[in-house]
């Protein structure tokens, strides 16, 4: 599956690392896409800004990540 230039997808999160790029602090979400084969996950970094409450989701969860120009600028928590 290729991301979004602009948009939305659904996703379960799989699991979650958390990284730092020159002081930065990303996340990389490993996902299940809806829609996409279980056997194709896919990896997003995610910055720290973009996340809803500034944590990241827990392993198990759906998220909707929100796009521009293949970037997230936002991580939901869907209930």
């Amino acid at each position: 599956m290729t991301l979004p230039l602009a948009g939305s997808i659904l996703a379960g999160v799989l699991s979650v690392e958390r990284l730092s790029i020159h002081g930065d602090v990303y996340f990389d979400l490993h996902l299940l896409a809806d829609g996409a084969p279980p056997d194709r996950p896919l990896r997003v970094r995610v910055p720290l800004h973009a996340l809803d409450g500034g944590q990241p989701p827990p392993e198990g969860r759906r998220v909707r990540l929100t796009f521009l120009m293949q970037q997230v600028t936002r991580c939901e928590l869907l209930d």
